[in-house]
Formats: structure tokens, sequence, C-alpha cells
């Protein structure tokens, strides 16, 4: 039996790198400064118009890395679809460092991170730590972050 492959996105954001499954990534955007958000949590950047949608941006490296705000100009905007039915969330945007790289995962290839402290594992944002050729990636969790978002896209 061939092993199962997952076509994947390693995602670098400040502070680390995350890993998704390429099917959610639907583009890839230069940096443009968003329009704010009032009352968002500090790692909501904020809002742009994509598609005649408001969709919010997000930093992770300011969620889970806890990296200065500065850090976050001259990033790329990696659209993804959210895992949600909502109509008013359909996407939203994460800042990366630099343009998603592509590759097959295979599952032997990733296991939990045993490395990572119990405390870190319990960070907003992540819903895993793993190892893929002796790197450290994080599963973001979407739904939580959808979670978040989805009240402020209802005032928007």
């Amino acid at each position: 039996m061939e092993p199962s492959i997952l076509r994947c996105l390693l995602i670098a954001v400040q502070g680390g790198q995350l890993v998704l499954p390429s099917s959610l990534v639907v583009e890839v955007l230069p940096f443009a400064t968003p329009l704010r958000i009032e009352s968002a949590p500090h790692w909501v950047v904020g809002a742009m118009l994509w598609h005649n949608l408001t969709t919010p941006l997000i930093s992770l490296g300011r969620l889970i890395f806890r990296v200065a705000p500065e850090s976050d100009l001259n990033s790329r905007i990696i659209i993804v679809n959210t895992l949600g039915t909502d109509s008013k969330l359909p996407h939203f945007g994460i800042l990366g460092t630099s343009a998603p790289r592509p590759f097959n995962l295979q599952r032997h290839e990733i296991t939990l991170d045993p490395e990572v402290p119990e405390a870190e594992q319990r960070r907003p944002g992540i819903l895993s730590w793993a190892r893929y050729h002796e790197q450290s990636l994080i599963i973001p969790d979407l739904e939580a972050i959808e979670g978040v978002l989805q009240p402020l896209v209802r005032r928007a």
C-alpha cells in the first residue's frame, strides 16, 4: 500500500515556522498596510479588502512567539481558507516572512516535538508542536483563531 502523502506548505513567521495543508492556502500577496480593527487582540494586525470581503490579517509571530509589532513589516500575506462555514469569514490572512515552501509530507516523517516544554505547548494559537526533519514546526489551531476573528468581522 502506498504511504499517504499530504501536500503541505511550510510557512515562516516571525519567531518560527508552521505547517498547513496546501489546500487551505488560496493566495500569497505582498504586504499592504491593513485597516485597523477596533478592540481587536494585539495579534490581529487589521483587515484588508480582498475579493470584496473584509479579510482579517493575523500575526502568529505576535500570538505565539510574542514578537514586536514592528517585526511584521515587509511580510507576505498568506490568504487561507477557514475551516468553518461562516459566510462573513471565508478567509483570513496570515503574515509570513517569505513565500511558503511546498513539500510532500508523509505520515512517518512528522512526530510530536518532545523537546517543547509543557508550558509552551499550551500557548494560544497552537494545536500542536511537531518535528519534521529535525525542525520544530507549529500546527496552528485554526478553529480557535477563527473563533476570535468571527465577532470582529461581524462588527466591521
